[in-house]
């Protein structure tokens, strides 16, 4: 029901009902987090139709397990579910590693794996390598940190658009995505 609702995120807090667009994603974490941006959102209207689709939820209530070093995708978490202060993210590449040793390596460090729980439940969201291929690879390393002509940094900021794109477009994004129990680590 409120998981169906496209262009927004709607969360609960103890004073009221919060929304978000990815607009204020990006806002929050800049230009060079256009596609952890994009991600970010995508990854937590999925999460909030798997983990709690008839009600909104609690901003809170919401862990993270990352195999993503990259700062705009932390960033992204931070913003909607305030998880990284509040001590319900974890940076683990090792799990991501064992548990979908298959997940496309992010061009940042680690991987493109995610563990989003909320309220004891919680989904293994692995990535799609045609999306993450080793053209996005090789973009993100080349380019991320500054091109070597104008020209050529223009065409890397088309390339974060079409990765945006279908992020926003696809209908399935993900190589895997199985429930499991959330992380012990935040019991």
């Amino acid at each position: 029901m409120y998981s169906n609702i496209k262009d927004f995120l709607i969360f609960k807090e103890p004073e009221g009902i919060i929304g978000y667009r990815e607009d204020d994603l990006y806002r929050f974490a800049g230009p060079r987090a256009l596609i952890a941006s994009a991600l970010v959102f995508r990854l937590m209207k999925e999460a909030i139709k798997d983990l709690s689709p008839n009600e909104i939820p609690c901003r809170k209530d919401f862990t993270v397990v990352s195999g993503h070093s990259g700062p705009g995708v932390k960033d992204g978490f931070e913003y909607l579910t305030r998880a990284v202060s509040e001590r319900r993210y974890l940076y683990d590449p090792d799990k991501a590693r064992s548990n979908a040793p298959a997940a496309p390596a992010s061009a940042a460090e680690g991987f493109m794996y995610f563990e989003i729980g909320y309220r004891g439940k919680a989904i293994r969201y692995v990535l799609a390598d045609d999306i993450f291929d080793s053209e996005w690879f090789s973009q993100v390393r080349k380019h991320q940190e500054g091109s070597s002509s104008v020209s050529e940094h223009s065409r890397y900021l088309m390339y974060k658009d079409s990765v945006v794109s279908k992020l926003r477009r696809k209908e399935d994004i993900f190589k895997q995505k199985v429930q499991i129990s959330e992380d012990p680590r935040f019991n």
